[in-house]
């Protein structure tokens, strides 16, 4: 079963995927950003007046040069809605809309489609920018403004829900209804978004059940069950980690009914791999991770936009030593070994090894701990 830990990594100075320093405060420096992601991030503080007011798009006065540019690009039609947590006492908002693969020319040129031209500061209640609908056809650039010199904090969360072109919302639902006698225990599953509650449409695997066994696709599933079952459930769906379940229990007295969530995936995200597993004090890993390691493989080709970065972690006490960080590094390595041998692209992955310097038990109290520091995770670029 996975074990899932979202962290987000917030950033003063912001980097870009291959570690080089950038500059968001101007269009080419732009951060992507996810979906129903939240950030912070700050301001960096430039103390000029931006002379050609933002390209003249917009006629607000004394626009400075403190800009955050960030960039989206949405796979479907949908609404857009940014919602602030901590904010700067004055704030602009511009979303460009763009069609080049230049989209910064196209903004600079004046060739853009201006869709949102905002200005609120903290005496406006309430202090919130109106939904824009986008297209799946375009890329967006959205820039945050504020006073000039001002470094402080901007707290936002983007959300986006897809719609139909006309804009209204499409829900991803699917119900399979497979019940043949009403007058028998139904069993029921829900599968849902972790953090919008809505439904998801997977793919779910049963096994080892005998009367359930079967691959299945849907949001809602009903079955008949006249069994108490320990079934081995596996569900992936895309733009989620997947989840696997490896004893679920399900009652066959009654009718009954579960609902599992599904985290989606999102930038700075840390999946633990459960079971996998290496020969001790060893690069090599054992025979039993190796569906583990298919799972993984199955995963990165039902979602193919994304990256990731395997991460080894050893259990070994005192300070973090070379031979630890070697170790740790090599067996991640020979997971990315894997996953290129089997199809997924090398320009995707990345092996890093910390050694023992991130335990998630700093003095492990029993084997249980000691072998929860023991781990390989995967953190999405």
């Amino acid at each position: 079963m996975w074990a899932i830990r979202i962290t987000l990594f917030y950033f003063i100075f912001c980097f870009g995927v291959l570690g080089q320093k950038t500059d968001v405060s101007v269009c080419r420096g732009s951060t992507s950003v996810n979906k129903n992601v939240s950030y912070a991030l700050n301001f960096l503080g430039k103390k000029k007046i931006d002379a050609l007011n933002l390209f003249g798009y917009c006629n607000f006065p004394n626009i400075s040069n403190n800009y955050i540019w960030l960039n989206f690009t949405p796979n479907s039609y949908g609404n857009l809605d940014i919602v602030f947590g901590d904010k700067p006492d004055s704030l602009t908002v511009f979303i460009f809309e763009c069609k080049t693969n230049d989209p910064c020319a196209e903004i600079i040129e004046k060739r853009a489609n201006l869709i949102l031209c905002h200005f609120t500061d903290k005496k406006i209640d309430p202090y919130e920018v109106k939904p824009v609908f986008l297209t799946n056809n375009s890329s967006y650039f959205i820039a945050f403004n504020t006073t000039k010199g001002a470094t402080s904090k901007l707290d936002f969360t983007i959300k986006f829900e897809e719609s139909d072109q006309f804009g209204a919302y499409l829900e991803d639902s699917l119900s399979l209804n497979l019940v043949s006698r009403y007058d028998q225990p139904i069993y029921a599953l829900h599968l849902v978004d972790e953090i919008s509650k809505k439904p998801v449409v997977a793919r779910i695997y049963i096994s080892s059940t005998g009367n359930l066994d079967g691959s299945y696709r849907a949001s809602d599933l009903r079955l008949n069950n006249t069994k108490n079952l320990k079934a081995k459930l596996r569900i992936d769906a895309q733009g989620y980690f997947s989840k696997d379940l490896l004893e679920h229990k399900i009652i066959g007295n009654a009718s009954s009914h579960d609902t599992i969530s599904l985290v989606p995936i999102t930038s700075g995200a840390i999946a633990k791999l459960d079971d996998i597993n290496f020969v001790g004090g060893l690069a090599v890993i054992s025979d039993e991770s190796l569906p583990k390691l298919k799972r993984l493989k199955d995963f990165l080709v039902l979602n193919p936009s994304i990256s990731i970065e395997i991460q080894g972690h050893v259990n070994e006490e005192g300070a973090n030593s070379m031979n630890s960080q070697r170790l740790s590094k090599k067996r991640a390595q020979k997971i990315m070994r894997y996953l290129v041998q089997n199809g997924i692209e090398p320009n995707r992955l990345k092996a890093i090894g910390y050694g023992n310097s991130k335990p998630l038990f700093q003095y492990p109290a029993d084997d249980n701990q000691r072998e929860a520091n023991r781990r390989v995770e995967i953190k999405v670029d």
